[in-house]
């Protein structure tokens, strides 16, 4: 019990004496620190981290399921990288974008399914491309300004569509 009691109060010393652990998280990080740390969570980043059947919506429902729990995977990884002071707010903002990318991401690989599996006549078949076209450009919006913040932050794309 005695052991037990000094641990405590030489941890508590430590922890008076360093701050609080939210300071301790971004004590003289700097933004090369933080960049290369987000780097290697997130280059190379996948769509997906999984294999998939793909011929049924359930598969599709699934890739766009591992598609979102992919990029959040490795945004918690992030979230976990110290943050300096000078780039704080912008962090979550860009984490933020990554989220909503990843959300698009998914919706559009579903929708891209339907596109395909909704077109029977040869009218239907010979619009396809025009849609599927328009469809792979709804993230574009969100992907310009992401690429914004990852310009500042020195950070990939790391949701793996970019």
């Amino acid at each position: 019990m005695r052991h037990f009691m000094s641990l405590t109060v030489f941890a508590l010393a430590v922890a008076a004496f360093f701050g609080s652990p939210a300071s301790a998280r971004t004590h003289g990080v700097s933004a090369a620190t933080y960049s290369l740390g987000v780097t290697q969570i997130c280059a190379g980043a996948l769509l997906f981290d999984h294999q998939h059947a793909m011929g049924t919506r359930a598969d599709a429902l699934a890739i766009a399921s591992d598609i979102r729990a992919s990029t959040e995977t490795r945004l918690a990884r992030v979230a976990a990288v110290p943050v300096p002071a000078a780039l704080r707010g912008l962090d979550q903002r860009w984490i933020a974008s990554q989220r909503q990318l990843a959300a698009v991401y998914a919706r559009v690989w579903v929708q891209i399914y339907d596109a395909i599996g909704a077109a029977r006549t040869p009218a239907q078949k010979a619009q396809l491309p025009a849609r599927l076209e328009s469809l792979l450009r709804v993230p574009d919006p969100l992907k310009e300004a992401a690429g914004r913040l990852e310009l500042v932050l020195d950070v990939p794309d790391c949701t793996g569509g970019g």
